[in-house]
């Protein structure tokens, strides 16, 4: 259920998870230790092998990731892997067999930590044994014995499209080469995406197609045909051939008559006669679609006016959708079979575990067991396996095992309406034990187009209420899921009508008596950093401090300084989102309008983004300087748009909690 906001705070009860299972959220909290918040997660990926007789979780054991293979039944390990090499990782985990496990490779350095995939997969048996690199750029190294053939290095990424469920020693995967410039190898933008069989003990790789676009994104048929090629050209204009039938030939597919936008072909029916297509109902909002591949008819399946579809729901092969999620609020789940086993399977785990969201992560070929990930907004997430035969559920291990879901904060939606009767979507979380005349951080999110907020747990969020903080998270116009329509009115509108949302958001909770006005911080990551600025200059007395976090300040040099003016297509995308007027966006620009600021501002950067490059930083802190304004300044040298180190995480929420103490903190 929503909460409504105009002028008035109306109070609503959230469903929870009955206590004896994982614990109620809601007791009054004792500070916890940053770093409890802050750290890598303890777990992730748990996953169980087609014959259920295997488990598989990744660890998180003294700052490295371990993949873990264990004994269903004994839960003892049979084998534990970790990839050589400084800055080397376990990335994405999946069971290509009853006896093999492939997973990806991810690489950080010491002076960027975030974490890239480089494209590598290494495969490995329950047992240990027959752990080799099966593909990637150093997949072509020499051997001792000169009269094995070596495979060819694979310069690029790959993604996993088709695990060909009828053979055991091949998956199909889409290859994404790479181009050398200068001595580093770089995605190439004008190579086609190329699509390999690949034998997953040998390494040996076998060409089966070549998609007609570069950059494409491939869709198989149920007997791992590839079918589908899904592309974006330079102005962003979406791109899209199919194959009637396994043998024929790529041709485009017409959509004239049609009247979707940004369709996305997601899943072929059993029969393969049909396929589930997603697209927005014209400038509406996201729908499923059935397009039948005789007749080249739609059929509109699911459809919410207010909300995009976000979630697909498949079934025990993974690939036909059996159900779509929304999230105007909290999830919500519409079932296209009620009689199949995984709707029954997840409908019963929604029942059973109240106030939280399912993820059905793996099943077992035949259905009869299945791993879980249960979470809601005061849960970081805890999997389970669950047997759908004896409908036991059993605990397996939690995402973040330190947190005590019991000392963490609910998270409610809200809806405001704005000064112009549009309404927005939002959700606040409020400290344990405080409804009332509560400091407030108003944390607008990145994007801002094509991203918005969703409920769930945030451990960031939850570090705030921890101090004492109220978090309002707003999807105001301009953010993705509520049609394009409403994701477009944003466009030209950065630092105006966006920024009216929040400053309309935030009122409705101070003349509510939630909120104390002389208590309000907003602070936000990349665009959200953008908009904590632009708050505070169009808004002076609003709010008593800003964090600007990797953002963006200078408008005009979008266009000449980081990875998005490096592409075509994001020089189109910055023309539609921000305009070509110099003078206007100079007028929407922090760096250029530092003079109304009253405000107390921290600015905390990577010296390595390059999305939203050090200089937008360099340009605001040149402009207040000009200008005689004080400010704090935290700049992290090995970090790029975003923090992934955990000491570099620390630091920076350290100096935030510290800062919002200063200005809005209990003194």
């Amino acid at each position: 259920m929503e909460k409504i906001i105009k002028t008035r705070y109306l109070r609503s009860l959230c469903t929870l998870l009955a206590a004896a299972v994982l614990g109620l959220p809601g007791t009054v909290a004792a500070e916890l230790p940053i770093e409890d918040f802050t750290r890598l997660p303890s777990s992730r990926d748990a996953l169980i092998s087609p014959d259920g007789k295997h488990l598989s979780v990744v660890l998180r054991r003294e700052g490295e990731d371990i993949l873990a293979i264990l004994d269903r039944e004994t839960r003892q390990p049979t084998g534990s892997f970790r990839v050589a090499g400084k800055g080397m990782a376990v990335g994405d985990v999946t069971w290509v067999n009853n006896e093999r496990v492939v997973y990806s490779v991810t690489e950080s350095y010491s002076w960027n930590k975030r974490r890239f995939s480089n494209g590598e997969l290494i495969g490995v048996n329950v047992d240990g044994k027959k752990h080799k690199l099966i593909f990637g750029y150093r997949s072509g190294e020499s051997t001792l014995n000169t009269k094995i053939k070596k495979n060819e290095a694979n310069n690029g990424n790959q993604e996993i499209i088709d695990l060909l469920e009828d053979d055991d020693k091949h998956i199909l995967i889409a290859f994404y080469p790479w181009r050398l410039m200068g001595n580093m190898w770089v995605n190439n933008p004008d190579a086609h995406t190329l699509i390999y069989k690949l034998n997953v003990y040998t390494g040996k790789t076998t060409k089966v197609d070549s998609l007609p676009y570069a950059n494409a994104r491939a869709l198989t048929d149920g007997q791992g045909n590839v079918r589908f090629a899904i592309a974006v050209d330079d102005n962003n204009h979406q791109l899209i051939s199919y194959k009637p039938t396994a043998d024929s030939d790529w041709q485009e597919w017409s959509l004239a008559d049609f009247e979707g936008d940004r369709v996305s072909p997601v899943s072929f029916t059993a029969d393969d006669r049909k396929v589930y297509v997603a697209a927005n109902v014209g400038q509406s909002t996201r729908a499923l679609y059935l397009f039948d591949m005789n007749t080249q008819s739609f059929e509109k399946v699911v459809h919410n006016e207010q909300v995009d579809i976000t979630m697909l729901l498949r079934d025990f092969s993974g690939k036909h959708v059996v159900g779509v999620g929304t999230d105007l609020g909290l999830p919500k789940y519409t079932y296209l079979d009620n009689n199949h086993e995984v709707v029954k399977l997840h409908r019963m785990l929604l029942q059973t575990f109240t106030g939280h969201d399912i993820v059905i992560t793996s099943t077992t070929r035949d259905g009869s067991m299945a791993v879980v990930l249960v979470y809601s907004d005061a849960n970081p997430g805890t999997y389970f396996l669950f047997d759908t035969k004896t409908l036991h559920a059993a605990n397996l291990v939690s995402t973040y095992k330190w947190l005590d879901p019991q000392m963490l904060a609910t998270t409610e939606a809200m809806s405001f309406e704005t000064r112009d009767g549009a309404t927005i979507h939002g959700y606040l979380t409020l400290p344990n034990g405080q409804q009332n005349n509560v400091p407030l951080v108003v944390l607008p999110h990145g994007g801002p187009h094509g991203i918005r907020d969703y409920w769930g747990f945030d451990w960031e969020v939850q570090l705030l209420a921890n101090r004492g903080y109220g978090v309002l998270q707003v999807n105001f116009r301009g953010s993705s899921g509520f049609g394009l329509d409403f994701e477009r009115s944003g466009h030209g509108k950065w630092g105006t009508m966006m920024q009216d949302d929040l400053t309309d958001a935030t009122r409705a909770l101070i003349e509510s008596g939630v909120a104390d006005k002389q208590r309000i911080c907003i602070y936000g990551h990349s665009y959200g950093g953008y908009a904590a600025l632009m708050g505070v200059i169009r808004e002076p007395g609003l709010y008593q401090c800003a964090i600007g976090s990797m953002g963006v300040y200078d408008l005009p040099l979008m266009f000449k300084e980081g990875d998005i003016a490096d592409r075509d297509s994001g020089l189109a995308y910055l023309r539609q989102a921000l305009g070509e007027d110099q003078a206007d966006l100079r007028s929407r620009s922090p760096a250029y309008n530092v003079g109304a600021i009253e405000a107390d501002i921290l600015i905390i950067h990577g010296a390595r983004d390059d999305r939203a490059p050090i200089e937008q930083a360099q340009s605001l802190r040149k402009a207040l300087d000009d200008a005689g304004k004080p400010y704090e300044w935290l700049e992290i040298g090995n970090e790029a748009h975003g923090y992934y180190d955990e000491a570099n995480r620390l630091a920076v929420y350290s100096k935030v909690l510290q800062f919002l103490h200063s200005n809005i903190g209990n003194h």
